[in-house]
């Protein structure tokens, strides 16, 4: 008899008892400087309240609230550079709260409409084929088997420099200029690689389709070699990922030429997905104005496409690098080790999370502007603000310093890309 009103003062307990209402998910997404915020339907809530703070986090005292309703989506547009962490609430009639939502963090790094609309077009060109057709590569077919090289479409030759400029444009780089004087020897370098199969910047006279101007267009470019005829683009995009570079990937040679600042010209050519990107040795003293050079070039840099990486679509990791240009005079005026006490810390920003650094190099090897320091981050996720931080930098003047930037690899605004069809060199 005991237990059983027992039982029944515990029933009527919990009947009377209004329980809080259940946690409601957060989702979040940036494009632009405007900010979706969505979370799921709690059955018994009867609004919702937004909780947002500014990073850093100073404390309770900054923690502000909207009362949003009944709602469960809210767009607000921000301005460029805002940070906050955000939550929500559910509440019911009842005055009840629910704990706290999953916190959000949101940084706004705009790099415009233009940025958006080129990268979600060329990812989704370069997964369809689009510009792989050799009606669209030539104006006059290759044939290896008498070492004719082909001439290339001017149609061809733009997309790569478009690729070209619209990634120097990640960095804060000038535009550079196509070379059409340069044409012959970098479609003869191609002619080269492609009746060998083999990618080599200094080919021997015994080589199939052997010639002088062939030797100083694979001297002067990178080289790339696929089975079958390339996008352009894909070509550019898979040197500035440089994951699949055969002599050495920590070296990122492929990325540093493309991505020098003091380069203005280059020239393109490809024969059946062999190709040849010209970095080297163009005629002329012009130079390029002190105000257009950075302080550093660094790979991936603020809100960057994710097509050029590898790590989550094959077992080859995408490096991250960092150039200093202390000297704007001249490429060579940098050739320092910047690099051999420095430490690399990268953290997620939302949380404060350290991340695995591994894989260090460091050298002053003349791929470009002749000082590298590259690393590899494990499990980096996509849609994720990290901050990198380069400390005991030993720069040619004598001090030492620090260089901090975000880095968020940009991939829910962007279409989907398979990985790389080919090795470089």
């Amino acid at each position: 008899m005991y237990n059983s009103l027992l039982f029944i003062s515990i029933l009527l307990f919990a009947l009377n008892t209004q329980a809080q209402p259940a946690v409601p998910v957060l989702q979040l997404n940036t494009e632009g400087l405007q900010v979706d915020l969505h979370w799921s339907k709690v059955d018994s809530a009867t609004g919702y309240r937004l909780f947002y703070a500014p990073y850093p986090y100073l404390g309770d005292a900054t923690i502000n609230s909207i009362d949003l309703g009944a709602e469960t989506d809210f767009t607000i547009g921000l301005w460029q550079g805002a940070t906050f962490y955000v939550a929500l609430q559910a509440y019911d009639d009842q005055n009840q709260s629910s704990e706290y939502s999953n916190i959000g963090f949101l940084e706004i790094q705009d790099r415009g409409a233009a940025y958006r609309q080129y990268w979600r077009t060329v990812t989704k060109e370069i997964r369809g084929y689009s510009f792989t057709t050799q009606s669209f590569l030539y104006d006059s077919l290759p044939n290896v088997t008498d070492c004719v090289a082909g001439i290339l479409n001017e149609q061809a030759q733009q997309r790569l420099l478009d690729a070209f400029n619209q990634t120097r444009k990640l960095h804060q780089l000038s535009a550079i200029t196509y070379d059409h004087d340069a044409d012959f020897e970098v479609q003869q370098a191609a002619l080269i690689q492609r009746a060998n199969n083999f990618l080599s910047h200094k080919p021997g006279t015994d080589a199939t389709c052997y010639s002088n101007a062939g030797f100083d267009g694979s001297n002067s470019s990178n080289l790339y070699l696929s089975g079958n005829d390339s996008d352009p683009a894909n070509v550019l995009m898979s040197f500035i990922g440089d994951a699949s570079n055969i002599s050495n990937i920590s070296g990122v040679g492929h990325r540093r030429t493309l991505l020098n600042p003091f380069l203005q010209f280059t020239s393109y050519g490809q024969v059946l997905g062999a190709s040849g990107v010209k970095v080297f040795d163009f005629p002329g003293n012009s130079t390029t104005a002190a105000e257009d050079i950075p302080d550093y070039v660094a790979f991936p840099y603020l809100r960057y496409p994710y097509a050029f990486f590898s790590d989550k679509t094959s077992s080859k990791k995408t490096p991250w690098n960092l150039t200093i240009i202390e000297d704007k005079s001249s490429t060579w005026a940098n050739q320092h080790n910047y690099f051999a006490s420095a430490k690399i810390s990268v953290t997620q920003k939302s949380d404060g999370q350290s991340m695995t650094v591994a894989d260090l190099h460091f050298d002053t090897n003349g791929s470009g502007v002749p000082n590298n320091l590259s690393w590899t981050v494990t499990d980096w996720q996509y849609d994720t603000w990290y901050s990198v931080v380069i400390s005991n930098i030993m720069y040619q003047s004598g001090e030492t310093g620090s260089i901090q930037y975000d880095v968020f690899i940009d991939y829910k605004n962007i279409i989907d890309i398979p990985s790389s069809l080919a090795a470089g060199a």
